[in-house]
């Protein structure tokens, strides 16, 4: 057994000692379901013909029979922020009483988790031992188990985000337009992927995203009623990424708000043009990752995507941190470009050392997370109620510096992936000019290269 192996075995070993750790923290009692409590009141009251979004939560939960034992004062206050069309896939569930249907939706993430990775290791992760290594950093990440841990939807739009990158891998282009449009009427937030086919100039994917956009919002509205989806538009539309009607404000400021509009506008105080600022920055960053990824003329690891994937999170005027978990993509995207660049045979240029650290920087910061694989996890909620001592600082701002390193990891490795191919382009036509010989010899060369 070589040392790659032992490697792989301890961290799998270390797995299984963690989703112990994981599923142990998990509640008993319905009074502690966290986040699935609105899915399942919500998709509830959606099948009982109750419009969930109009008034708070607490009024809904009323409404529908009160499944699940008790509310707390912030729960009732809390408008329900979730998609029609993830309302109307959830209600299967809801044929279930809490309890058991809190278990399934649990093995439901479960498997989707499990078929995520398998998929996303065998289309772009490293061979081998590697592979397993990789496989099991990944599900030591911790805002995976955070995503458990809140009864989170994270995990099940990381299998389609992987489902779309499989596609698009085998120029299935079609079907990815489809499958990233699901995710964007499910989540909402990744409605901003289309920004990454355009920037591909990928036309097909994105008139069958468009399309399948609006197609599912007619069926929405024919399976929920207009009514339902015309109140989540009203309430969904935020004035800024600090104010969402009925929300309160402590869960929509930094660092409990990922979103990058809202760390610009407490950096300037909260001013009348701080959410104008923010706009801008955000835009600014969104022009950056737009234009490397234009440059690319392929995508084999992902990397193109995966930074489009660190953009819609940045941008989402509601990001919380479990939402790190679709930067998984670019974890293994990034181990596979390193271990294909490490074996000469491959004529792969290296990675730059700025993304090896930017990538590892982001996978550190994210260890120092709240939940029941993060550190100091009360350091979140005392943050949230205004309270700042330098001790917990850095738990508070884990998700955010962890989200940002994901970032620059991601564009130096997309503009790394654009820049080699830019300059063979450049040298083809005088590699094989020649004629004869010399010429199919240098054709040859340059396959081989390729």
């Amino acid at each position: 057994m070589n040392l790659r192996t032992q490697i792989a075995l301890a961290l799998w070993i270390i797995v299984g000692a963690a989703a112990i750790v994981v599923f142990g923290t998990l509640p008993s009692k319905v009074s502690g379901y966290q986040d699935f409590k609105p899915y399942y009141v919500g998709a509830l009251a959606l099948r009982e013909g109750i419009n969930p979004y109009e008034g708070d939560f607490g009024t809904v939960f009323t409404e529908a029979g009160r499944p699940l034992s008790n509310l707390s004062v912030w729960e009732r206050a809390e408008p329900l922020l979730d998609t029609p069309a993830w309302l109307i896939f959830f209600e299967p569930f809801t044929l279930l009483e809490p309890a058991t249907a809190y278990w399934a939706w649990a093995a439901f993430n479960l498997l989707c988790l499990g078929a995520a990775l398998f998929l996303l290791i065998r289309e772009i992760g490293p061979p081998g031992a590697d592979g397993w290594t990789v496989a099991a950093l990944m599900l030591l990440y911790p805002p995976i188990a955070i995503n458990f841990w809140f009864a989170q939807s994270e995990v099940v739009l990381l299998l389609i985000f992987v489902l779309a990158l499989r596609a698009l891998g085998r120029r299935h282009d079609g079907a990815a337009g489809v499958i990233l449009a699901a995710a964007a009427l499910l989540r909402a937030y990744p409605l901003g992927m289309l920004g990454y086919l355009v920037a591909r100039r990928n036309w097909r994917a994105t008139v069958y995203f468009v399309a399948v956009c609006v197609i599912g919002s007619a069926l929405a509205v024919a399976l929920a009623g207009l009514r339902p989806v015309a109140s989540f538009v009203r309430l969904a539309a935020p004035t800024s990424g600090t104010h969402i009607g009925g929300v309160l404000a402590g869960l929509l400021r930094h660092p409990a708000n990922l979103n990058l509009g809202s760390f610009v506008q407490l950096v300037l105080g909260y001013r009348g043009w701080a959410p104008a600022a923010g706009l801008a920055v955000e835009l600014l960053l969104a022009g950056f990752a737009f234009a490397a990824t234009a440059a690319l003329e392929d995508d084999p690891y992902g990397c193109g995507f995966s930074l489009w994937l660190v953009v819609v999170t940045m941008l989402s005027p509601v990001a919380w941190p479990q939402f790190l978990v679709c930067v998984v993509p670019l974890y293994v995207g990034i181990a596979a470009a390193n271990h294909a660049s490490n074996h000469p045979a491959n004529h792969i240029t290296a990675l730059p050392r700025r993304v090896l650290n930017a990538a590892g920087a982001s996978y550190v910061a994210a260890l120092f997370m709240g939940g029941p694989l993060g550190f100091l996890s009360p350091a979140l909620a005392r943050s949230i109620a205004g309270h700042v001592h330098a001790s917990y600082v850095l738990p508070a701002e884990a998700a955010f510096i962890s989200l940002g390193c994901a970032y620059f990891a991601a564009l130096w490795m997309t503009i790394a992936g654009a820049a080699p191919r830019a300059t063979r382009a450049r040298v083809q036509p005088a590699r094989v000019k020649g004629g004869g010989a010399e010429g199919s010899r240098a054709r040859l060369e340059l396959g081989r290269d390729l």
